[in-house]
């Protein structure tokens, strides 16, 4: 498959689904906690719940991609997203919230583990950073325009028209794929689904040292980031006071960042390599854990602080998030679905994690969240580090 504009926007688009559905409403999270009588730590679990199941469902839609192509799951996904949108949207009570959210992740599983695999369909490793950084690019649109977005939507009308709207895109994503990217996984290449199979496949993956090196990595500072996610909307508006309608703004300078370093990644990944572009990004990461580490001991630092340290976290993403998979991709033979699936569980799992920590240690400051993101973000680089330091070296095509 040729990534034309279109075929990056779309694929951009379907990416993006899983941002959208956990930024969009994090301008409402103050909002929903009054309206359904809930205390707001159990509104942030929301959004764990949403990165446990889309954590975990991954795992299993992988090697059925592999089985029965990507177009298949990825439309059965879309449908699913959509029908828990709208569960969502006529909640009333938490516990269908929470049910709605279930469900909408289980079809933004589907969806985000075919779209790498699809992209690593035919490509070799550089090309896939370089394709993943265009396809991230887009992507990074939706945590920038969701919770702006989200809190327009939240000014003029209420909360539940948030979830009407991810209904709306995730139909809207249906049509363009249906109509702009053919299938790129042929029958001959499809390895029938059978669960010993791919459990066979998984512990081969798992006792590989330097995959699971390169995807703990992935998963720690994927962990570091949904920790921001879970508690940024506490900190910027109960904390500093900030307006929920220029909340989105204020997160979208992390996203910023992350389209910058998407930007840089895919102009010189296969000049560099994404072991290189992955060396530098990660230091960064270190810089700004440490950053998080000494404003935990200052008395109500400014605002201004904790956002640079944020953005210093959150920007290598764009470099990261496709080097920390082609770096696993590399040592893993061909297994692009399983992989991809490993890779979205265990990141995601750990964000869930991270964003629990955060909810469980909620004591009114932004002390949670720091301290978690800064823990998450120092571990990624010692692991990073040591797998790339005893990997066995493979020349990148």
């Amino acid at each position: 498959m040729k990534l034309t504009l279109p075929i990056i926007l779309v694929l951009g688009l379907l990416a993006g689904l899983t941002p959208m559905a956990i930024d969009a409403y994090l301008p409402s999270i103050p909002t929903i906690s009054k309206d359904l009588d809930t205390d707001i730590d159990l509104v942030q679990m929301t959004v764990s719940m949403y990165l446990l199941v889309f954590a975990f469902l991954q795992i299993l839609f992988g090697p059925i991609s592999d089985a029965i192509g990507r177009r298949k799951v990825i439309v059965g996904g879309l449908s699913v997203y959509a029908i828990g949108s709208l569960v969502c949207a006529f909640s009333q009570n938490y516990e269908m919230l929470l049910v709605g959210r279930a469900i909408q992740a289980l079809g933004g599983a589907a969806v985000a583990v075919c779209v790498p695999a699809l992209v690593k369909d035919g490509m070799s490793i550089n090309q896939f950073a370089k394709a993943m950084s265009m396809v991230m690019l887009v992507m990074a649109l939706a945590p920038l325009a969701a919770p702006i977005l989200g809190g327009a939507i939240l000014t003029i009308l209420s909360w539940h028209y948030i979830f009407v709207f991810l209904c709306i895109l995730s139909l809207i994503a249906m049509s363009l794929f249906l109509i702009t990217i053919p299938e790129t996984l042929p029958k001959e290449k499809r390895t029938p689904f059978s669960f010993a199979t791919a459990i066979s496949n998984y512990v081969k993956l798992i006792k590989n040292r330097t995959v699971m090196g390169y995807l703990a990595a992935s998963a720690f500072h994927f962990g570091g980031l949904m920790s921001f996610i879970t508690g940024a909307s506490f900190v910027y508006i109960e904390v500093y006071g900030v307006d929920p309608a220029h909340f989105g703004f204020l997160v979208g300078m992390n996203v910023i960042t992350m389209m910058l370093a998407s930007t840089i990644n895919g102009r010189y990944v296969e000049r560099l390599g994404t072991e290189i572009m992955s060396k530098y990004a990660i230091y960064i990461v270190l810089t700004a854990s440490f950053m998080m580490i000494v404003l935990n001991f200052l008395e109500h630092p400014p605002l201004a602080y904790i956002i640079i340290a944020s953005m210093l976290f959150t920007g290598p993403l764009g470099i990261l998030g496709s080097g920390f998979i082609a770096g696993a991709l590399k040592h893993a033979g061909n297994h692009n679905g399983s992989v991809t699936a490993l890779a979205g569980m265990s990141r995601f799992a750990f964000g869930a994690i991270g964003g629990t920590i955060v909810s469980l240690l909620h004591n009114g400051t932004y002390t949670p969240m720091l301290g978690t993101i800064a823990t998450f973000g120092i571990i990624s680089f010692v692991i990073f580090k040591v797998t790339t330091h005893y990997a066995k070296p493979i020349i990148e095509d």
